[in-house]
């Protein structure tokens, strides 16, 4: 499931920006830092809530994995308006060859449809938070046996 959210946030919103064509500037600064600040929101209403508290760092680590799974496509289905060719009937079969080495693809893609920038945020937040709720979690598991102790 936190696959699916994971690529459904980050690449709904970067289709409709890639689709939108504001101003290149615009364009970059929401591309770089919007949709991240989407997943961000995301996640941390995710986290807030049951049963998704229960999972500090499975929750993110799986949104990130569904935002570079889901990348390819995402970028490939960005990039048609402005004549991307990717997922014409004839080279179909090539771009989900392609699609099957998610993790270089992703880079390759990402760089080609200018949202490389956002990718790498949205990763690095989503590790940090995952390592952060990691230790939380930890933390948390050694404090519950000397609290019973010594109730």
């Amino acid at each position: 499931m936190y696959v699916g959210v994971g690529g459904a946030v980050y690449w709904g919103p970067d289709v409709f920006i890639q689709w939108a064509r504001p101003p290149l500037r615009v364009w970059i600064t929401l591309l770089t830092l919007s949709v991240p600040a989407i997943v961000a929101l995301c996640w941390l209403a995710l986290s807030n809530r049951e049963p998704h508290r229960r999972h500090p760092t499975g929750l993110p680590l799986f949104m990130l994995l569904g935002i570079w799974a889901l990348a390819p496509l995402g970028a490939a289905i960005g990039t048609v308006p402005t004549g991307g060719e990717f997922l014409q009937a004839g080279q179909l079969r090539e771009f989900l060859m392609m699609w099957l080495a998610f993790p270089m693809t992703t880079t390759i893609m990402t760089t080609y449809s200018g949202s490389l920038g956002g990718v790498g945020l949205a990763t690095l937040f989503l590790i940090v938070v995952s390592i952060v709720g990691g230790l939380r979690q930890r933390s948390n598991r050694r404090l519950q046996p000397a609290a019973r102790s010594s109730g």
